[in-house]
């Protein structure tokens, strides 16, 4: 697939998940509140950077469009290059998987 997107998502203790998608949305903490500052969608492609991830944030993972599964992340960060996402977080839950 032309527009594959590397995924992981890593806690101190597992590796979480490891998949292939095309699209991941994740939530990034506002610096100036300390919480929620708002979505970021990241497809292949995307400049590289390192986003500090909300305290309670949502990430949600798509193919084609469909949700492969979604997340909540205690805080970490989100290491992001045009092929790849890693996220590090102290805690991950998976809430949904298809």
């Amino acid at each position: 697939m032309a527009g594959e997107l590397r995924f992981q998502l890593l806690t101190p203790m597992k590796e979480v998940v490891s998949c292939t998608c095309d699209t991941v949305n994740l939530f990034e903490k506002d610096p100036a509140e300390g919480w929620g500052g708002g979505g970021i969608g990241i497809r292949r492609g995307h400049l590289p950077a390192v986003i500090a991830l909300a305290e309670d944030g949502p990430i949600r993972v798509l193919t084609e469009g469909k949700l492969v599964f979604s997340a909540r992340v205690r805080g970490g960060f989100a290491r992001v290059d045009a092929e790849s996402v890693t996220v590090l977080t102290p805690e991950a839950e998976v809430s949904a998987e298809e």
